[in-house]
């Protein structure tokens, strides 16, 4: 699949509030956890500066969110 693809993929996950697993999200977009690492810190550092929101790791949800 295609980086920009899977990228816009993870951010409707969280803007919608469903929230990313990294599991499953690797499983799905069939990436390593080292791909599913950097397109993480490419989207916080971008909703960030869009937003000024943070992603975090909530580990009651084993996710990644929005905060």
């Amino acid at each position: 699949m295609n980086k920009s693809y899977v990228i816009l993929q993870m951010y409707d996950s969280l803007r919608s509030g469903q929230g990313i697993a990294i599991k499953d999200c690797c499983n799905v977009y069939r990436i390593s956890v080292a791909t599913f690492r950097r397109h993480i810190a490419f989207l916080r550092d971008y909703v960030m500066e869009a937003s000024g929101r943070e992603i975090i790791y909530d580990a009651s949800l084993s996710r990644y969110r929005l905060k």
